[in-house]
């Protein structure tokens, strides 16, 4: 037996006119056409209904002055919880000007009465949807709100780790900490990170992953022992971008691949075959280069499997966070940058102490030299080796 779906429940309408008789007979015909209805008899009823119920649309009788609906008008698009509440407006054909008037105060549609029973329908299932839109923008604005929090949140986070880079002082740790911060602000399973090397190549310098509990580099004792690859084609010199991390080495742009194993445009022969070695399943990559000053990228940051943080599943990368990533990228770089600024001075005021203390030598035995006193030496030596 095929289960039935549940009934979802009538729209409920608010129906607002002073005369019994007329509001009675439009409950029953709205009652038969499967709407839900409350009738009140003025505005102030009305009023304070709407503060107390929920209502789906509010089916509102002008009266023969005008006042007693437009005042129901200018309070309910006055107070927030009664404004995305649709109204539909009901008049006589010699009310024109209550309708006019009625429409500029906030009326979302109104209706001529008396009317056929298709017309009423069609007016109200018009002003419904009016409901069901404006509901539905205020999610979308409810969630681009919080995304917003969110983004903010997380640049707010971005700051403080950068900062924490810039004073970090041993190299293993600096590059453990840019992969470590980037995994965790996308709650990455796993990541690389890849340096540049004089020769053209990616060398792997720090690989992890929590579930299957790898971690090579770093602060690890063991090394990462895959071969570096190639940005180039050895025998072509063309660049290589089959490889997703040489590709964006390459092109210096980021790439967000929602599920590698239906991806186009890049090799995962060498991901298929890890997988296949440690039943793991490497689905979503979020790859970003890692760019000095000088436009030059020096390294790349790849992080895969992000994991949703209700459900536990992996997910494709959020791309909200991708632009995040890409600044704390930034801030690495710039870290890795003055690291290795540092250390080549240190490496030059070390070669230009040793030329210093070479010269200074040189300079010593060639003063030596010119003394009498190392002119005498030479004469003793001479006379020495002349003895029989």
């Amino acid at each position: 037996m095929i289960p039935m779906r549940p009934l979802l429940p009538s729209p409920s309408l608010l129906l607002v006119d002073g005369a019994a008789d007329q509001r009675d007979l439009l409950a029953h015909r709205l009652h038969r056409l499967g709407y839900d209805t409350e009738g009140v008899a003025t505005a102030e009823s009305a009023l304070d209904l709407l503060r107390t119920r929920h209502f789906d649309l509010i089916l509102l009788r002008l009266m023969a002055a005008g006042l007693d609906g437009l005042a129901v008008l200018e309070t309910a698009g006055s107070e927030p919880a009664l404004c995305d509440v649709p109204i539909l407006a009901l008049a006589a054909a010699d009310q024109q000007e209550a309708i006019t008037l009625s429409l500029e105060i906030g009326a979302d549609d109104y209706l001529v009465l008396p009317c056929e029973n298709a017309v009423l329908e069609r007016r109200v299932r018009r002003c419904l949807e009016i409901r069901s839109l404006r509901r539905r923008d205020q999610g979308h604005q409810s969630q681009l709100e919080a995304e917003r929090r969110r983004v903010d949140d997380l640049v707010k986070a971005v700051i403080p780790i950068g900062v924490s880079l810039m004073a970090e002082t041993n190299f293993d740790r600096l590059l453990e900490a840019i992969l470590v911060e980037a995994k965790s602000l996308c709650n990455a399973d796993g990541g690389t990170l890849y340096l540049r090397t004089a020769d053209d190549q990616l060398s792997f310098s720090i690989l992890r992953n929590d579930s299957l509990g790898i971690a090579l580099g770093g602060s690890s004792a063991t090394p990462v022992s895959f071969p570096p690859l190639p940005l180039r084609d050895p025998e072509t010199g063309e660049p290589n971008l089959a490889n997703v991390a040489s590709y964006v080495a390459v092109t210096g742009r980021s790439v967000n691949i929602p599920d590698a194993y239906a991806a186009e445009g890049f090799e995962f022969s060498g991901t298929r075959a890890f997988d296949g070695r440690t039943g793991y399943r490497s689905t979503s990559f979020l790859t970003v280069p890692l760019e000095n000053s000088q436009h030059r990228v020096i390294g790349v940051l790849q992080l895969l499997n992000a994991v949703d943080r209700d459900s536990g599943y992996v997910v494709p990368f959020d791309p909200s966070l991708q632009p995040i990533i890409e600044s704390l990228s930034l801030l690495a770089a710039a870290a890795l940058e003055a690291y290795l600024r540092e250390e080549r001075l240190r490496r030059e005021i070390a070669d230009l102490h040793i030329q210093v203390d070479e010269s200074k030598r040189a300079r010593q035995v060639a003063e030596i030299a010119d003394t009498d006193y190392f002119q005498t030496l030479q004469d003793k030596v001479r006379a020495l080796r002349s003895r029989p």
